[in-house]
């Protein structure tokens, strides 16, 4: 047994410790945010008045509950983000849930119910009334003893039905109920990570958590035929370390990918990656290991063998492709152009494939020419809002459940758009989903005729309706 050999081994027996079952989930309190200050942090985001409903103080927790990774169980951790009024009470009316996805993070403490920047949108979604849910993923957050699971769609999927199940069962304790509408998204390894549980909650009727709407964002849904064959095909990929995430990753959930690492990587690379991937080391340590032209990184013909259509590698990527399925519920994509990290071509396949297949309601919105990180905001906002529109969310004034007005409807004309459901002498004021004003005025009836650039926009009625329009 080589070195290497001894260290791999050493290292994959060490992740996959299993931690004793937990009894029951737990929930400690972390903070509660005023509405003042979840204004302040829409403010600094730059997202316009109106955008998002911002009607409640927020409560977050860090929940920590048990889930299943190949016959093992582990406690992992999540935040929740409860709408609560000004004493910090959770609100008398039901809750609709919204399970949000992070993207990829390398370091434990980045993750959502710790310190991630992701765990802050979780207050601008919760604030309108939406049971928010972040999972922090099997080994991220609280989660020590095993190597993240990356892009591995069963464990994906598990980590947000488990917080789904421990959140409802909290319910008593932390004063809240449910109201039956479950909605999920994520950006990146999130967007991977929503199609995957807006799947299994489709296939997985005894779950009990029927999926409202799913709101996937710039996600590599093909594995197999798209984002691999795409990334490994460009002379210097942009974060290489990706790769090597998931050749760790698979390589402990499936146990065939290699037997040594140094079969897909040069030295000193295959020596030093395994303990980089600690928790603790970021991502842009990394890349800039394995910073250089591809041809100097991996084994000549490795990459080649690892796509042949027999390899264990590919058929792992087979198992984590997420295109293939027909949704029933609404499911609307979100990409952009220029993304250098998870290739737009992921969205326009699966819109295609399900469609194809008899889909009842996906679409896809091109946020436009902009890279990854450009482009998380634009979607992320843009898919709150439109699962927003679709929850009985609670009113601020509201004792008994209510269903929000959502009576603004819109159809493309000749020379741009028509809005309904304006009331005469309405104030309206139209966005441009980056947050650009565009127009504002005041509605002379029930209808309102506006030309509008192609692309996504936004009208918001002065009593907070909103209705988001695409215009090719």
């Amino acid at each position: 047994m080589t070195e290497m050999t001894r260290t791999l081994t050493a290292l994959c027996a060490a992740l996959l410790l299993p931690i004793l079952p937990a009894s029951a989930q737990t929930a400690e309190l972390i903070s509660i945010r005023s509405l003042d200050q979840i204004q302040g942090l829409a403010n600094t985001l730059g997202i316009p008045d109106g955008v998002l409903p911002l009607d409640f103080d927020v409560a977050k927790y860090r929940v920590t509950y048990p889930m299943d990774y190949i016959g093992s169980t582990y406690d992992v951790t999540g935040a929740v983000y409860i709408p609560v009024d000004g004493e910090g009470n959770a609100l008398a009316c039901a809750l609709p849930t919204h399970t949000y996805m992070h993207g990829t993070i390398f370091v434990r403490s980045d993750a959502p119910s710790y310190q991630g920047f992701e765990g802050e949108l979780g207050y601008l979604m919760a604030t309108g009334g939406m049971l928010t849910l972040m999972p922090d993923y099997l080994g991220l957050g609280g989660s020590e003893d095993v190597l993240h699971p990356y892009v591995h769609a069963a464990s994906e999927a598990e980590s947000g039905m488990a917080l789904l199940a421990a959140a409802e069962a909290l319910g008593d304790d932390l004063g809240f109920s449910l109201n039956g509408e479950h909605f999920v998204s994520g950006y990146s390894q999130g967007g991977h990570a929503a199609m995957a549980m807006a799947k299994r909650m489709q296939e997985d009727e005894g779950a009990g958590f029927p999926l409202a709407a799913a709101a996937p964002m710039s996600g590599p849904y093909d594995m197999s035929g798209t984002q691999l064959p795409m990334g490994m095909a460009q002379e210097q990929y942009s974060n290489p370390a990706y790769l090597a995430y998931i050749l760790l990753a698979w390589q402990q959930t499936y146990g065939n990918i290699f037997v040594e690492l140094s079969e897909i990587f040069q030295e000193p690379f295959a020596s030093g990656l395994p303990g980089m991937f600690d928790g603790e080391t970021t991502g842009e340590v990394i890349n800039d290991f394995l910073a250089g032209p591809t041809e100097d990184i991996i084994q000549a013909g490795a990459l080649e063998a690892m796509m042949d259509e027999s390899s264990a590698f590919f058929a792992a990527a087979q198992d984590n492709d997420l295109y293939q399925w027909v949704p029933e519920s609404p499911v609307q994509m979100y990409y952009c152009t220029l993304d250098e990290q998870v290739f737009h071509e992921n969205a326009l396949l699966t819109d295609s494939w399900m469609n194809d297949n008899g889909a009842a309601s996906v679409t896809s919105v091109n946020g436009g020419p902009l890279n990854h990180g450009g482009c998380a905001l634009l979607a992320i906002l843009g898919g709150t809002v439109w699962l927003n529109g679709q929850a009985n969310l609670c009113t601020p004034s509201s004792v008994q459940p209510e269903r929000r007005s959502r009576g603004l409807t819109w159809h493309p004309t000749h020379t741009g758009v028509m809005v309904e459901g304006l009331e005469p002498g309405q104030h309206w004021t139209l966005f441009a989903m980056d947050g650009r004003l565009i127009d504002r005025g005041v509605s002379k009836s029930d209808r309102l005729g506006l030309q509008v650039e192609a692309g996504l926009s936004m009208l918001v009625a002065e009593d907070g309706r909103f209705v988001r329009m695409l215009r090719h």
